[in-house]
């Protein structure tokens, strides 16, 4: 009866559940948002519609997301809160502390602020692409590994971070973390420590035209880890080669 009588003196009696949020909108615009409990919304004889949300999902996604911004940005504030990075930035989300969602540059998330308490890091990719080993091993217990490049650096080791193929610096050994969104991050790894190259089965002819079968061994190791790299494609097959026309050369000016 109570029902009734409302409805004719132009009310319209919504009831929302702990964990749902709803649109309201009037005559296609959209004019509030519900919270949870009873609401009693004066509709003066017209129709409401109404768009629901279960916020245990905490992301919203509507085709209102910007116009609710724009246009009510008092009650946009009251329900929502939205993350935006720039081109250079990433955003690590927190919900009530843990690591919610990772946000790549130049994207916008929109979430229910009573699914929160919601927190953002930002990092600035211009200024570092380190992560901090603190935040590694966060990212890596939330799943959220994908979003970096880690690589181990062994003593006896040296490793050439280049971003988006150019070489920016060398890194020392431990375990080096990068962020790998928005760039493309690359490690190369160079051993230091002394190798061996052995060089077998070489026939020389020497200086008096006598055919003989040389096998050569020979240590080695990378003094300069930018030059084995930018100054030859394969420093170990240009040092075999070196070595083939070493004694090539040596043994071949002499007699047997």
């Amino acid at each position: 009866m109570m029902k009734v009588i409302e409805k004719l003196r132009g009310f319209d009696r919504v009831t929302v559940g702990e964990n749902e949020r709803v649109l309201v909108f009037e005559k296609g615009l959209i004019s509030n948002v519900l919270s949870a409990g009873e609401h009693l919304l004066k509709t003066r004889g017209q129709k409401s519609d109404f768009e629901w949300f279960d916020i245990t999902n905490p992301v919203f996604v509507s085709h209102v997301d910007r116009i609710m911004f724009e246009k009510l940005p008092v009650i946009a504030d009251q329900h929502f809160v939205e993350f935006r990075t720039s081109n250079e930035q990433v955003a690590v989300i927190e919900r009530d502390g843990v690591i919610f969602a990772v946000m790549k540059p130049d994207e916008r998330l929109i979430v229910w602020k009573d699914a929160g308490p919601w927190n953002a890091q930002t990092f600035n990719l211009e200024e570092s692409l380190k992560v901090n080993s603190a935040m590694v091993r966060r990212l890596g217990q939330a799943g959220k590994a994908g979003f970096m490049t880690l690589q181990p650096i062994v003593e006896g080791q040296a490793g050439l971070l280049y971003v988006d193929g150019q070489l920016i610096e060398t890194i020392g050994p431990g375990v080096h973390a990068f962020w790998s969104v928005g760039k493309m991050v690359q490690v190369k790894v160079i051993d230091l420590r002394w190798q061996s190259l052995d060089v077998t089965g070489q026939e020389v002819l020497t200086r008096d035209r006598v055919t003989i079968r040389v096998n050569l061994a020979a240590e080695y190791r990378v003094a300069d880890a930018i030059a084995a790299v930018t100054e030859t494609k394969d420093f170990a097959d240009a040092f075999y080669r070196a070595l083939q026309y070493a004694f090539r050369r040596t043994l071949g000016a002499r007699t047997l």
